[in-house]
């Protein structure tokens, strides 16, 4: 199963909406959370309706003025399941038809600061589950120092919020390949 989340920075442009929909079938995904993409939820059905017509979605665009989170899925291979939302995130249980196993997935998009944050960290918590739970996307957090690459210096209060989210939870950053700033 292949699960995938973008930070893709507005997607009003037909050009993005077509390399969206290009990148979805080109990799075969099976679930696809887009960040970001500031569209109405008029303009998300449309996405899907006209690029993405066998696929379903869920958005956060009535928790936020424009669609901050897109979740799109492939029918034929999973279900899914919409738990809860909020401008900062989306909550769903996914069931993979293919391999016959359900988890929970959250999709983040934080807020760019400390205080607009701090709903979301309180929802994770509401949120956490007793059995496998996923969680990807942008936090506009970081757990430590080392994650900072030019720029003003972060301080201790800007990362703590974050921090103690994941030691509450017992979650752990996974470990990647390539490019660190990407």
């Amino acid at each position: 199963m292949l699960i995938y989340s973008w930070n893709i920075r507005w997607l009003n442009s037909p050009l993005k909406q077509h390399e969206v929909a290009h990148l979805i079938r080109k990799y075969n995904m099976d679930v696809y959370g887009l960040l970001v993409t500031k569209l109405s939820s008029f303009k998300v059905s449309l996405l899907q309706k006209f690029r993405l017509k066998n696929w379903k979605f869920i958005s956060n665009a009535f928790a936020a003025l424009n669609a901050r989170i897109m979740v799109f899925w492939n029918p034929s291979t999973v279900k899914v399941g919409l738990l809860d939302f909020l401008a900062q995130g989306i909550h769903v249980l996914i069931y993979s038809l293919i391999h016959q196993f359900s988890f929970f997935t959250t999709f983040v998009y934080g807020y760019h600061t400390i205080i607009a944050r701090r709903p979301i960290w309180d929802k994770l918590r509401q949120w956490c589950p007793n059995a496998p739970w996923f969680i990807l996307g942008d936090f506009n957090s970081m757990l430590s120092q080392a994650d900072k690459h030019n720029g003003v210096s972060v301080f201790s209060n800007e990362v703590a919020d974050f921090r103690n989210c994941c030691s509450n939870l017992g979650l752990y950053d996974l470990n990647y390949t390539g490019c660190h700033f990407s």
